[in-house]
């Protein structure tokens, strides 16, 4: 299980050529930091009309892979980690959401709406330890985007990781702050924030990375991603088409999943992966980035229509867990 010890300047190194060569495609042109008067939840709006230019789900063509044969130009490294030192690749986001976004895809062939397994987790896990830097003020973020309503564009399976913009805390991060690690039971549920209007799934992480191995990340993985997928049991009869979809972020700190049950909200046009479900809300249209700043209590509610209704206080029989 290796991830190189120099992995941040690789990464820095690479995607200062790349952007430098055009090879990427990365233009912010306004960031409103803002807050929910009504739930107490912080959001870094971004308007990024670069994003137009990324592709949505369904409009890459048939059989073709565009993370299977990467373009070298934005190869950070091109075999790592896993049982024989090849399993992943790790690349540079050829649509950054800021700057050296990277993605972990593995060099098989699996499908984004695979489970993710124990090495793809500790893998996940190191790299966000080898980029955090406590002394800079650097945290990292890891997400993967699983399912056709998690906001994922892709089929080939890949994580996301990227820095958390400095002196931003998500409702994650506050609901975990103080927290001791635990595994959920029947009288010990996972953390939700009550005032939220979605479901979805905290635990807080270890203190000590050194703590921190295979076993325990998939343990609290798989108990909070069951608690996430009885959404999809419970809707069947209301929504027989909805398939399984959610959203998983993981950082030193804690580790997160939220079930999902559309990709774009009809109420405003917007789309969300896993980082609006952390806060950080991406925009591509100047008339939806000028109504969610002025109102930003409509994020909670475009959240919830593409999530499902908070289960807080609930034990697990009373979502029929």
């Amino acid at each position: 299980m290796s991830v190189p010890a120099d992995v941040a300047s690789l990464i820095s190194d690479k995607y200062k050529s790349a952007f430098e060569n055009g090879n990427l495609k990365f233009l912010q042109t306004e960031t409103k930091k803002t807050k929910d008067p009504k739930t107490g939840m912080p959001y870094l709006i971004s308007h990024m009309p670069s994003l137009i230019q990324k592709p949505e789900r369904g409009q890459t063509a048939e059989g073709e892979d565009p993370l299977g044969k990467a373009e070298e130009e934005l190869t950070v490294i091109p075999e790592f980690g896993g049982a024989d030192n090849k399993t992943y690749k790790l690349l540079l986001n050829k649509f950054p959401v800021i700057p050296e976004h990277t993605l972990l895809v593995t060099n098989e062939y699996q499908h984004q709406t695979d489970a993710l397994t124990p090495t793809d987790l500790l893998t996940a896990y190191k790299l966000v330890c080898a980029l955090d830097d406590e002394e800079a003020d650097k945290r990292h973020m890891v997400f993967y985007n699983s399912g056709p309503a998690s906001g994922s564009s892709l089929d080939h399976k890949h994580l996301q990781i990227l820095q958390m913009p400095q002196k931003f805390f998500t409702f994650q991060d506050k609901l975990c702050n103080g927290k001791e690690h635990f595994l959920p039971t029947f009288n010990s549920e996972p953390l939700q924030d009550a005032k939220v209007s979605f479901a979805h799934f905290v635990l807080p992480m270890p203190e000590s990375e050194e703590t921190v191995d295979e076993d325990l990340l998939a343990m609290c993985y798989i108990s909070i991603l069951q608690r996430a997928l009885t959404f999809f049991q419970d809707w069947m009869n209301e929504n027989p088409d909805l398939k399984k979809s959610y959203n998983f972020m993981l950082t030193k700190q804690w580790i997160c999943v939220v079930p999902r049950s559309k990709a774009f909200s009809d109420e405003i046009k917007i789309g969300f992966n896993s980082t609006g479900y952390c806060g950080m809300i991406l925009t591509k249209n100047d008339e939806v980035f000028s109504k969610i700043t002025e109102k930003p209590e409509l994020i909670n509610d475009i959240l919830l229509e593409c999530g499902f209704p908070n289960t807080s206080g609930q034990k697990p029989n009373e979502y029929n867990y």
